[in-house]
């Protein structure tokens, strides 16, 4: 009888085990500061309004061989 009460214990240890994971994993989200999205999003918007001049995507590059992301050769198909 104990090798047919064995798997269903392992399963219920497992079941359990997982559980105390997810509830730990719980808790610590619990733990983090919160803010409001409005918040970010005003944070954000500062942030981006003061480094604009280091953004390429923006701005671009003064010269195109500064560009890291320029194409080195063309493709061609023949």
């Amino acid at each position: 009888m104990d090798s047919k009460q064995s798997p269903k214990m392992n399963k219920f240890q497992e079941g359990l085990q997982q559980q105390r994971r997810l509830i730990e994993q719980l808790r610590c989200e619990a733990q983090i500061t919160r803010f409001r999205v409005s918040q970010c999003i005003d944070d954000l918007q500062k942030y981006c309004d003061s480094h604009i001049e280091e953004d390429y995507l923006i701005s671009g590059f003064s010269k195109p061989s500064e560009n890291p992301f320029k194409e080195k050769g063309s493709c061609a198909i023949l």
